[in-house]
This record gives C-alpha cells, sequence and structure tokens, in this order.
C-alpha cells in the first residue's frame, strides 16, 4: 500500500491480485445477497486506491482494509433494508442466499468445512439471527481471524464494547446451536459476562 501512495508502477495491480480473493471471502461472508459480491469488491479496491494520498501504516493494511470493507458492507445492508421495507414486492430470500457458501474452495471459510451439511446450514442459520453489529464482530473475529484490538479499530468501537458484542454473540449462538456443536466451536469468554452494553441494540 506504501508503494501504491508513491505511485510506484504496477503496485496496485499487485494488491488487487494478493488480495482480490481474501477481500471477495470476507464481502461475502458480510453481506446476504451474493449477486452484490463482485460489485462491492470492487469498490474496496476503489476506495482503497482514492485513499492512496492519505494512507498512514499507523495499523495492520488487513486492519485498514478490513475497515473499508465494513464500512461499504453496512451501508449495502443499511440500504438493502431499506429498500426492502419500503417494497411489499420483496421477494423473501432462499435458503441458499446465506452469507457464508462461497463457490470457490480455496476461499471455504471454518463454516463452509463443516463436514455435516446440516450443521453448517444451522451455524449460517445461528449466525444471521443475530443483531448486525453482534454478526460482524463474531464474523470479523471468529471467520476472518481478527483480534479485539482490530476489530475495535474497524468498528469503531471501545475494546470494551467489542468484547461485549462479541460476548453476546457467543452466548446468543449456544443457545442456538447447542444441540449440534461442542463448546470448543465458542472460546471462551476473557473474563466471564460483560456488564450491560447497549452497543449492539
Amino acid at each position: 500500500m506504501l508503494a501504491v501512495s508513491a505511485d510506484k508502477p504496477g503496485a496496485f495491480e499487485a494488491l488487487v491480485e494478493f488480495y482480490e480473493r481474501q477481500v471477495k471471502a470476507a464481502v461475502a461472508r458480510s453481506i446476504r445477497d451474493r449477486s452484490s459480491v463482485d460489485d462491492l469488491s470492487q469498490e474496496v479496491f476503489l476506495r482503497l486506491f482514492r485513499a492512496r494520498a492519505r494512507y498512514q501504516p499507523t495499523a495492520r493494511f488487513e486492519t485498514f482494509l478490513y475497515r473499508i470493507i465494513f464500512n461499504l458492507c453496512v451501508n449495502h445492508t443499511q440500504y438493502r433494508n431499506r429498500r426492502r421495507a419500503w417494497s411489499l414486492d420483496a421477494p423473501i430470500q432462499g435458503e441458499n442466499d446465506g452469507t457464508f457458501e462461497i463457490e470457490d474452495d480455496a476461499e471455504r471459510g471454518p463454516l463452509e468445512t463443516l463436514q455435516d451439511s446440516e450443521r453448517a446450514r444451522l451455524v449460517r442459520e445461528g449466525v444471521e439471527m443475530l443483531p448486525e453489529k453482534q454478526r460482524q464482530a463474531l464474523i470479523m473475529s471468529r471467520f476472518e481471524g481478527l483480534g479485539y484490538e482490530d476489530i475495535a479499530t474497524v468498528m469503531g468501537l471501545s475494546l470494551s464494547a467489542v468484547k461485549s458484542l462479541l460476548w453476546r454473540a457467543r452466548d446468543n449462538l449456544r443457545d442456538h446451536l447447542r444441540p449440534i456443536l461442542d463448546d470448543s466451536f465458542f472460546p471462551p469468554a476473557d473474563a466471564g459476562a460483560p456488564g450491560r452494553d447497549t452497543t449492539d441494540e
């Protein structure tokens, strides 16, 4: 990205080639309509390019990248929700419109590699039922591998708010998935249940 900032020939093309599949997978996990994955992924790189002059390596590049992905996907989801509310003819999304279904086997995350298709379906269903901020935080933590501080930076929240979101997301999922998944799927909370936090409400 520093090379892109310096307008080094070929730098942006190399960045796109290296991160394209990762960005598409992250976008696909973050939105519910697969038809928009390619367009939003292209928009991510367009925003990266536009931000090149003001880019400063104050955090990991992946954190900077996921901040763009998060904001873009949240805006897209909010826009679609408003359109759905306006339209009485909006179709009901089918079961195969899941956030975590990625066609490329090389980009399959933990949910897609579960051997039992019924388990995978129930996990997707459970994640989709979470409040939006809980869902996004859990995706970044459990399926994108971001740490608490990176998630806080991406979502513009305090560290305690992120921990609260993740604890509540895992607690909600435990109730939904307890019959099919053991506790190893959910790492234990750092220090028990946090105090009430309205960040996800």
